[in-house]
């Protein structure tokens, strides 16, 4: 284990701080502040408003303390580690509050980034070990080359407590949380298209042969292959990589580990006698019982067990190499931790998996290029429910000599836990197990031995928290519509407890069915339901979609895949899921998605979803009878549709002369700089959220916008905005300049923007009304 200061530089931790009253204070009423003043803390550069308690990026509560790449199945993790016991909106039994972690990803060196989504899970005041590591996921956009041109992506990954970061923002800064930039390596493509190879390869052919060859199809590759000992030990000539690492792997199949490590005397000692006192010392001051130290002895090395006659002393490359000490160093090589490091591990409570990240920190010396098998890193997990270290599983990922950035290349595993058996109700106290974490390369951990010790890498351990509430089996559980959970949507009225947000487009109905057989056996199949609220008139949703997700069922390492879900007579589609790794592997479905509502044609109103499991007998479970924190109960959920944008009117009514007189007018007029144009505006919906003005050229305007005679976000505005507007085309008031102006002359168009509070897959319902104009000197 490296030593604690290693650690702290490693991960970049922050020593946890005492919580001061002060800042939970204002933790506990910064939704309040933020409403009424965006800036209250001082985030938002150039802000109108002035900040009022200037907190940034503060790291007292929650960090984000690791984020790598799981290139086989595309996923981005990162780990994010709680350190208090209170300030999270409310105990086990409340509703509590949200982290939440946006990721970004960058091939241009952080030059631009491209937004690679959001996840995350709910947090609560709770007494017990701290800290807690948790961990969110995303499945990312990513770009994948041919292996000869392989190239690092970086990511970004911002937490942010309580307030979703901004989609599209990589500079957001969160009030609380962070934002932590590392570098991954994407898996590489086999099977490059013919543009590809002839582009990056730089091959000209001829045009007779370039006309019979389909560019857009894959260029066919042989596939990679296991570098023998001899090819290693010519790649790594001349590089820092020691003959012990490259060889191990041929070693160790010879002669087994843990075998060879006992033979020479590594593992077994002689018995430690129990502490024995001695004498007592006489003198002024010294007294009592002194501990007599005993001293271990080591068992006699035995010679090294690969006989001379073994393959591995005829390959040519390693003569003149003295085998028996590299093996002898090899064999007493503990922990060694400067190739690869795991640096943190977590839970993810959402898709009930262990995640763990390591970093790989040089450019050889993992058996061979991006082009050739590579080597695995390996990480199995223990578990302590109270009774003991228990094995859950060991997951993997493939690692090459490549290109090294600052601060190392990041990767991820994943493994599910399938802890539903373990949950309890939130009044019984949380559930909090200890987790340890094993990373060995080229060498899987014994799945017996929690306390091995691995040639490279190292050991972690960690507390972690499972969601509260006790579930029946085979029961599905209906927790999720478009990311909301059920008990934050009021089943009044259908729409979000946080947000007064109704939903539309397509809605996403997620849940789960806990102890569902393995994948090996006959599948449980589920249902799902709609009908106008308390109707009663359920129309069972049946139409085939397409899901996502990964599987680890007779594969060297995890795969992505891709089904489609086709319901049979009754309306029932197959369950994929299966989290427990004791069976025949494992199986998850991106999003636990149980079906894609398409609502567009519906329009507005309330709509009863319902869910029901079957088994392979027939037998029909009904939903489990969620309660929620406050106190309400969720079997069937109520949610309220808005199909409808917003309806927006601009115009432009009237001019100010330079001289102070005032004349009407209308769009597409020419106007004199240094001139005020005013006019009005009326936009309306069910649930608006807010309205904004757009003026471009937006470099010619100097950023200049008209001002509102009235609000302009929710919830000053709820279904209505209307008023009058100005534009100043002389003067502006600049945040940070203060009084610039005049606009330039130019042909402008000003847009009025409106959006409203609708929880669709794109964003929420916007429309916009626009004119143009013109400004002379």
């Amino acid at each position: 284990m490296p030593p604690a200061d290693e650690m702290k530089s490693r991960t970049g931790l922050k020593q946890v701080t005492k919580v001061s009253a002060k800042e939970l204070g204002l933790r506990s009423g910064a939704k309040a502040f933020l409403m009424g003043n965006p800036n209250y803390f001082g985030t938002i550069p150039d802000a109108p408003f002035k900040p009022v308690e200037k907190i940034a990026a503060s790291v007292t509560f929650e960090q984000v303390t690791c984020v790598g790449l799981n290139p086989t199945i595309d996923q981005l993790e990162a780990v994010v580690r709680v350190n208090q016991t209170s300030g999270y909106g409310g105990a086990l039994c409340s509703a509590g509050s949200r982290e939440y972690v946006r990721f970004f990803v960058s091939y241009d060196g952080a030059a631009t980034w491209t937004d690679a989504g959001m996840d995350s899970f709910a947090v609560h005041d709770s007494a017990g070990a701290r800290p807690l590591d948790f961990a969110v996921n995303v499945v990312a956009p990513l770009n994948h080359y041919w292996c000869l041109f392989a190239r690092p992506a970086v990511v970004r990954a911002i937490l942010s407590w309580n307030t979703a970061p901004t989609a599209g923002d990589p500079d957001y800064t969160p009030i609380w949380g962070n934002v932590v930039t590392v570098s991954v390596a994407p898996r590489t493509t086999k099977l490059p298209p013919w543009w590809e190879f002839l582009e990056n390869t730089k091959v000209k052919l001829p045009e007779a042969v370039l006309a019979q060859i389909d560019l857009e199809a894959p260029v066919t590759l042989k596939a990679a292959e296991t570098l023998s000992v001899g090819e290693l030990a010519k790649t790594y000539a001349g590089t820092d990589v020691e003959p012990h690492r490259f060889l191990a792997p041929a070693i160790f199949d010879e002669i087994g580990i843990d075998a060879a490590k006992a033979s020479i005397g590594i593992a077994p000692v002689a018995p430690i006698a129990p502490l024995s006192f001695g004498p007592l010392i006489a003198g002024p001051g010294i007294g009592g019982p002194v501990p007599s130290i005993p001293i271990p002895v080591p068992v006699p090395p035995i010679p090294i067990p690969i006989p001379k006659q073994s393959p591995i002393f005829q390959i040519p490359e390693l003569q003149g190499i003295d085998l028996a000490k590299i093996i002898g160093t090899l064999l007493s090589t503990d922990g060694d931790t400067s190739y690869e490091q795991l640096g943190c591990i977590g839970y993810d409570p959402v898709e009930d998996a262990l995640v763990g990240v390591l970093t790989v920190k040089k450019p050889n010396g993992y058996s061979g290029g991006p082009c050739t098998a590579g080597s695995v890193e390996y990480v199995a997990f223990w578990v302590d429910w109270g009774g003991g270290w228990s094995y859950v599983g060991t997951a993997g990922v493939v690692v090459h000599d490549e290109t090294i950035p600052d601060g190392g290349l990041r990767f991820a595993v994943y493994l599910p836990l399938a802890s539903t058996t373990h949950r309890r109700d939130c009044a019984a106290g949380p559930v909090e197990p200890k987790v340890r974490a094993i990373l060995s390369w080229s060498t899987p951990p014994p799945a017996g031995n929690p306390d091995w010790k691995p040639t490279w890498g190292n050991r972690e351990e960690t507390t972690i928290q499972l969601p509260v509430g006790a579930l029946s089996a085979l029961r599905p559980v209906l927790d999720f519509v478009s990311g909301v959970s059920v008990c934050d949507v009021d089943q009044s009225d259908g729409r979000t407890t946080a947000g007064d947000s109704p939903f539309g487009g397509v809605v996403t109905i997620s849940g789960f069915i806990p102890d569902a057989p393995d994948v090996a056996a006959p599948q449980m199949r589920y249902r799902v339901r709609v009908s106008p609220s308390g109707t009663g008139a359920w129309a069972t949703l049946s139409d085939p979609f397409w899901v996502s997700g990964t599987r680890w069922i007779g594969t060297t390492f995890p795969e992505s895949y891709s089904q489609l879900q086709t319901a049979d007579a009754d309306g029932f589609f197959p369950y994929l899921v299966d989290r427990n790794m004791a069976g025949a592997g494992y199986r998850t479905v991106y999003g636990d998605v149980l079906y894609p509502w398409q609502t567009i044609a519906l329009g507005a109103g309330k709509w009863d979803i319902e869910v029901v499991s079957k088994d392979a007998g027939g037998t029909e479970y009904p939903a489990q009878i969620l309660q929620c924190t406050d106190g309400t109960f969720r079997q069937l959920v109520t949610i309220r549709l808005d199909e409808t944008a917003p309806a927006v009117a601009l115009a432009i009514t009237e001019v100010v002369h330079a001289d102070g007189t005032v004349d009407p007018t209308g769009p597409c007029k020419r106007f004199k700089l240094g001139e005020k144009l005013r006019g009005t505006y009326a936009v309306s919906d069910e649930h608006l959220s807010q309205i904004w003005f757009e003026l471009e050229p937006a470099s010619s305007a100097l950023g200049d916008v008209p001002t509102f005679s009235g609000p302009t976000a929710f919830p000053a505005i709820t279904t209505a905005a209307n008023g009058t507007w100005e534009l100043d085309t002389g003067v502006h008031v600049d945040p940070v300049l203060g009084l610039v102006g005049p606009m330039a002359a130019c042909g402008y168009v000003l847009t009025l923007w409106a959006s409203d509070r609708t929880i669709t897959p794109g964003g929420p319902w916007r429309n916009r009304d626009l004119f143009g104009f013109s400004l002379e000197a």
